[in-house]
């Protein structure tokens, strides 16, 4: 049986300057982010896209529960990482654990 995708709405309550330029941003559309949570539920969220006014580059403003690049949430990630063994509570198969644990020692 499929569970059903949960939906969340993420939008920052201050202004939030461009990481390139530092110039304004503004809002020019949403898109959808699928994450992993520990139990191995999916949940979806609708992340906004931004737009630089100088540089024109794009930026999604991403919650601290999502690590760019990564299906999983953060707290996932951080008990992968940190633990030595594998841990039981990610619902994750060895190969991915394995991955993300070589992926944080290249960052470093």
């Amino acid at each position: 049986m499929k569970t059903p995708l949960l939906k969340f709405f993420v939008r920052c309550a201050e202004s939030v300057p461009c990481p390139c330029c530092g110039e304004q941003l503004s809002v020019i559309g949403s898109r959808r982010r699928k994450i992993k949570t520990r139990s191995g539920q999916t949940r979806v969220l609708i992340i906004r896209r931004l737009r630089c006014a100088q540089c024109r580059r794009i930026h999604h403003e991403l919650p601290d529960c999502i690590v760019p690049y990564k299906r999983y949430e953060s707290s996932c990630i951080e008990c992968v990482v940190l633990e030595g063994s594998e841990p039981t509570d990610v619902a994750a198969d060895n190969a991915t654990l394995y991955r993300l644990r070589v992926w944080f020692i290249t960052i470093l």
